[in-house]
């Protein structure tokens, strides 16, 4: 994929706030270099699309774009809101530390209606602007607190509880997966590499994601066969092929399975 990755920050800079601009725009699908990026907008319309997904643009919504992720926008109102972005070392010792820039399986979804609580998370965004605007003693630690106080509101919205941190096992489950999922599919393979029982391995992912391992990996090879369908340009034969399939028919088979729809038809419908 010839995705540009824009690096909006500057070098050794953690964190910035902007105001949108007020701008109606369609861009052209593109990532950011290894930051966080949060935007809540208070007013808008259109449609911002986050990898596969496709969200509809309204007053009082955040959302979340994660580190590798590739979006854009399609614009058909003036936004008004904010954009932050920061790198993952700016929150280091935060609770939320590596459940922001986890992109799969993501603890965070791409998109929240914050329309019941919009007067809270207006402030917070206010308040995080003039403490990065007037910069005085432990600015960056009061951000940091006001962003700790909006993970845990976007937690409370969505009735999730993400104070217990998932366990080391998962966590380097997750890695592997990131690294392997492409010539490692088997459950027993990760559970080996991590010392554990394939069964044991479950157990961990039924607990804390309520999902057995099996469809965790899955769940990946789909997100990734997604994305390669609606940003690249190989033909089926180069993707099934690029993502580890002995030959296309498998991958055919496994996609339909996964979504139902054969790969050609959900390229189809998407572009």
């Amino acid at each position: 994929m010839q995705i540009p990755i824009k690096n909006k920050l500057d070098n050794n800079e953690l964190f910035r706030i902007k105001r949108m601009k007020e701008v109606i725009k369609t861009t052209n699908p593109h990532g950011h270099k290894d930051y966080l990026e949060i935007i809540y907008l208070e007013a808008g319309a259109g449609t911002h699309h986050i990898d596969h997904n496709r969200y509809e643009v309204n007053p009082d919504s955040l959302y979340l774009v994660m580190p590798g992720q590739i979006h854009s926008w399609e614009l058909t109102e003036i936004p008004k809101g904010y954009v932050m972005m920061l790198q993952k070392d700016f929150l280091l010792g935060n609770p939320f530390y590596e459940l922001l820039f986890q992109t799969f399986p993501a603890a965070y979804s791409g998109h929240y209606d914050l329309t019941e609580i919009n007067g809270t998370v207006t402030n917070i965004f206010q308040s995080i602007e003039t403490e990065y605007d007037k910069r005085e003693t432990n600015y960056q630690v009061l951000i940091q607190t006001y962003l700790q106080l909006l993970f845990n509101l976007l937690d409370r919205q969505t009735g999730q509880d993400l104070s217990i941190p998932y366990p080391a096992q998962l966590k380097n489950f997750f890695s592997m997966l990131e690294s392997q999922f492409k010539t490692n599919r088997e459950v027993s393979s990760y559970s080996s590499q991590l010392n554990m029982t394939p069964r044991a391995l479950n157990t961990v992912c039924q607990k804390y994601l309520h999902k057995t391992a099996g469809t965790v990996i899955n769940e990946k090879i789909t997100a990734e066969s997604k994305k390669l369908l609606l940003y690249s340009h190989l033909n089926l034969t180069e993707l099934a092929y690029e993502l580890g399939f002995s030959d296309p028919s498998h991958f055919n088979k496994f996609f339909k399975k996964q979504t139902g729809v054969l790969p050609g038809i959900y390229r189809k419908g998407i572009s």
